[in-house]
C-alpha cells in the first residue's frame, strides 16, 4: 500500500498509470480477437467461401446475361438488395467483389443482422472500402452474424445501373482480406485517438476525485 502511495506521489504517475494500463487493455484485446479467430478457423468455422452472384437472392435487381464467368445484373428500381439469408453456420469478418458500374452506383453498403428474424437496420451496415480496378472489401464487426444483405448501388430516379461482376462470385472471408497476427496489435486511426484520449480523461477523472477524496474529513470518511 504504502508503495502504491509513494507510485502516486509522483508527478505524471496518474496519466501514466492510466496510459499504461490501456495498452495492456489493448493488447490483450487484441491477443484475444486472434485467439478467437484462430479457434473459429480449427474449428472450421472460418473459411473462404466464393458463392455466385446468382445464389443471392436478388430484389430489384435481374439477371442480363450472366456467364460462369461473369455476372450481369440490372437494377429494376431504386433500392437494389442481394440477400444470404442464413450465414450461422459460419464466422464472417470479410465481404469482397470485384464489379464495375455502367452508371453512378452513389450509396454502397452491408447490412446485417444478428438474431434469427432480426430486421435489417442502418445500426448494423457497413461501408466498402475501394482497393482499386472495381475492388471493393466491406470488413465486418466481431459479432454474431446471422444473414447477409448487399445493397450494391443506388440508382438515381428513373435510371437503371448495370453490374457486372467479375469473376461471377461475392467472396466470403478471402485470405488476403483477413488480418495478419500483427495486425490484430495495430489500432486504427479511430483507435489510435481513443487510445490517447480515454486514458487522459480517466486521468483527469481519478486525480479530480482524489482532489476532492482529500478534502473530506478523516472522520466523515470513517
Amino acid at each position: 500500500m504504502k508503495q502504491l502511495q509513494r507510485w502516486f506521489s509522483r508527478r505524471g504517475a496518474l496519466p501514466l498509470t492510466c496510459y499504461l494500463a490501456a495498452v495492456v487493455c489493448w493488447l490483450v484485446l487484441g491477443a484475444f480477437h486472434w485467439g478467437s479467430d484462430a479457434l473459429a478457423k480449427q474449428a472450421g468455422k472460418m473459411y473462404e467461401s466464393e458463392i455466385p452472384v446468382t445464389d443471392w437472392q436478388l430484389a430489384g435487381l435481374e439477371d442480363s446475361g450472366s456467364t460462369a464467368e461473369t455476372a450481369l445484373l440490372t437494377t429494376t428500381d431504386g433500392d437494389p438488395q442481394m440477400i444470404l439469408e442464413d450465414v450461422s453456420d459460419r464466422v464472417v469478418r470479410t465481404v469482397s467483389y470485384t464489379v464495375e458500374f455502367d452508371g453512378d452506383a452513389r450509396e454502397m453498403c452491408l447490412y446485417y443482422t444478428t438474431r434469427v428474424g432480426e430486421d435489417y437496420s442502418q445500426d448494423r451496415r457497413v461501408f466498402p472500402e475501394s482497393l482499386g480496378d472495381g475492388q471493393y472489401l466491406y470488413t465486418l464487426p466481431r459479432t454474431t452474424i446471422v444473414a447477409l444483405r448487399l445493397d450494391p448501388c443506388s440508382p438515381d430516379e428513373n435510371k437503371t445501373v448495370g453490374l457486372t461482376f467479375t469473376p461471377g462470385t461475392i467472396t466470403l472471408n478471402a485470405p488476403e482480406t483477413l488480418p495478419a497476427v500483427w495486425q490484430y496489435f495495430v489500432p486504427s486511426w479511430y483507435q489510435a485517438f481513443c487510445l490517447v484520449l480515454y486514458p487522459a480523461l480517466a486521468a483527469a477523472a481519478l486525480s479530480w476525485l482524489r482532489a476532492v477524496w482529500a478534502k473530506i474529513p478523516s472522520r466523515r470518511r470513517g
